[in-house]
């Protein structure tokens, strides 16, 4: 018995280790894409020049370049690609599939469709002398728990396949309320909605930063306090059941977290695919664990959706980061299916 607990400790120190290392390795790629990102634009600067901004130095201009339009922009992508990174690691370990995550389990169209309405038709009456980002955050919230409700309902929670299958048709649907939306509304607000809808961190700035964080926190709370037995969830029913874990509740709390901070960064920077989806088959390649790391999976979001964002940045075409995700993801989920298809 001796040998065998040694044996265990063992692995588990080395897993917890490929875990810590590639967490550090996504978090470096995430910090030279964050200097890069901090340099584009117009006005190019290298990353040693916006050091220099960044520690008291530098230029007038450049500092108010700097400070002003572009550090919001990094800070956001870094907070929704950890975001998302999250949401879809719990997603994928609470439904135990590789495909589950807030897009395309339909928690990203349901929240959109609310904000959607409220933005081309009529501002809601309880959202008089309400904050625009406050307003927006509790619709895209609403709107992700009624997707949820939708889903225990027609899928049921943690059923592996099923749910899936009816998350896809619900993004269907909430797409094409969406576009009827769009039809319907006047041409200003209807430009304004669809310019959210690309998907895009460009637009926010810093006074949306702190209400953005106090408004993630509650659901990453909830998120990281039923993580403890996030481990236990990859067993099947009946092991999870034996080791004490009550599945249902784990698997509902873990799902609220998820849809709440989807919901809470779909109605900053609109929705922005396959980051949720990628960034946990990331975390579990490089770190070579069974299930993906919540750990490595925000730093490889942080990571991958800071990359998107060079990207777009550097086309010279002005390209929206949700449109460069969107790419990149969606190459990633064929090279997912086809892999899983393998498997079976």
């Amino acid at each position: 018995m001796t040998t065998i607990s040694t044996i265990l400790t063992a692995q588990q120190r080395r897993r917890h280790a490929r875990v810590l290392a590639s967490t550090l390795a996504f978090i470096l790629i995430a910090l030279i894409a964050y200097l890069v990102l901090l340099g584009q634009g117009s006005v190019e600067l290298s990353p040693r020049q916006v050091i220099d901004v960044l520690t008291g130095g530098g230029s007038e201009s450049h500092i108010r370049v700097v400070w002003d339009l572009r550090l919001p922009v990094a800070i956001a992508t870094v907070i929704v690609g950890t975001a998302l990174g999250l949401a879809g690691s719990w997603t994928q370990t609470m439904a135990r599939n590789p495909l589950a995550s807030p897009d395309i389990l339909g928690v990203t169209g349901g929240a959109s469709v609310l904000v959607v309405l409220g933005t081309v038709h009529s501002r809601p009456s309880f959202a008089e002398g309400i904050p625009e980002f406050w307003w927006r955050a509790c619709l895209a919230t609403i709107g992700a728990l009624l997707v949820v409700l939708l889903l225990a309902t027609l899928g049921g929670i943690g059923t592996s396949n099923r749910i899936v299958i009816v998350g896809i048709a619900l993004s269907l649907l909430f797409q094409a309320i969406v576009a009827y939306l769009m039809r319907s509304a006047q041409v200003l607000r209807a430009a304004e909605a669809q310019t959210w809808l690309a998907g895009s961190t460009g637009f926010v700035r810093m006074e949306v930063i702190l209400p953005l964080l106090a408004a993630l926190a509650p659901f990453l709370a909830i998120g990281i306090w039923c993580a403890r037995e996030l481990p236990l969830l990859a067993h099947d029913d009946s092991s999870a059941t034996t080791l004490g874990v009550n599945i249902s509740r784990q698997r509902s709390l873990l799902l609220i977290a998820a849809t709440g901070i989807s919901a809470v960064v779909v109605s900053v920077v609109g929705p922005i695919g396959f980051i949720a989806l990628l960034a946990p088959h990331l975390a579990r390649m490089v770190a070579r664990t069974p299930t993906p790391s919540p750990l490595a999976s925000a730093a490889a979001g942080a990571a991958l959706l800071t990359v998107c964002a060079v990207i777009a940045g550097a086309i010279p075409v002005d390209a929206p980061v949700g449109a460069v995700s969107s790419v990149i993801g969606g190459c990633a989920l064929v090279i997912v299916v086809w892999n899983a298809a393998g498997r079976s």
